[in-house]
């Protein structure tokens, strides 16, 4: 496998347009990137295209890297060239960077850990049908702030 880096940041292009069914749409592509199209589906908001962006660079270069090809560094954004959006749409420029260990973490098995709580808490949230593990992977991931990367 080829070593490389564990943060890329690459320049996108998110084109919003609304399609003739009157629903919101957005496509990425990555100038420097070919090939790599990301996409957050119907009436998502900038922020649902920026995760969308991340998982797909992530997914693209973890690709690259493990067939062993090179990873070109990023085109500056002054110097970006790409299509103009559908009549009506718009264009926004954006940087997206992504830490692949996180990424990777992700495909990760599962560890078993034991917590202590009060008798009252644990009581109350069995009856509540509370999953401990859920609440605590939730809890870390936004503690860690990853929340960009967690689905």
């Amino acid at each position: 496998m080829n070593k490389s880096k564990n943060y890329y940041v690459y320049p996108a292009v998110f084109h919003f347009w609304t399609d003739e069914d009157g629903q919101e749409q957005c496509s990425i592509t990555f100038p420097d990137l070919p090939g790599l199209i990301a996409g957050p589906g119907p009436g998502a908001t900038f922020e649902e295209a920026l995760d969308a962006a991340r998982e797909g660079l992530a997914l693209h270069l973890e690709g690259l890297i493990e067939d062993g090809d090179d990873v070109s560094g990023p085109t500056s954004v002054n110097g970006l060239e790409y299509d103009r959006p559908p009549e009506g749409g718009t264009v926004t420029v954006a940087l997206v960077d992504v830490v692949l260990s996180l990424y990777r973490n992700r495909k990760t098995e599962y560890s078993r850990v034991n917590v202590t709580l009060p008798t009252w808490l644990k009581e109350l949230s069995e009856e509540k049908n509370i999953n401990f593990s859920k609440v605590l992977r939730e809890g870390l991931v936004n503690i860690l702030d990853l929340q960009r990367i967690e689905r």
